[in-house]
């Protein structure tokens, strides 16, 4: 049998519904502010603004940082390469151990 919710006592604010969020706490509803229609002239100089907030990397760090992940990668590969042959290494020994019967 469920619990009666009504009587479970919590610090947490009831949930109101999406057309009681426009009423304030003391019942008088709240004035929404209209929307501004979409200003595509305004748009585009505020992403300006952003794209002149961006930093790009120079070709030397660009390189270099290239250059670490071409041999980490590398050691990547040369880790993968190594624990697979020994895992093959391991898989024959066994197998051979079982057909040895």
């Amino acid at each position: 049998m469920a619990k009666n919710q009504d009587i479970v006592q919590t610090k947490l604010r009831p949930r109101t519904s999406l057309k009681a969020s426009a009423v304030a706490v003391g019942g008088a509803p709240v004035a929404q502010t209209p929307k501004k229609p979409f200003d595509p002239v305004q748009f585009l100089r505020e992403v300006d603004l952003e794209r002149r907030k961006v930093t790009w990397t120079s070709w030397k760090e660009t390189w270099i940082t290239s250059v670490m992940v071409g041999i980490l990668v590398l050691f990547t590969a040369a880790f993968f390469f190594g624990a697979d042959a020994l895992l093959s290494v391991a898989e024959s020994f066994l197998l051979k151990l079982a057909n040895a019967e």
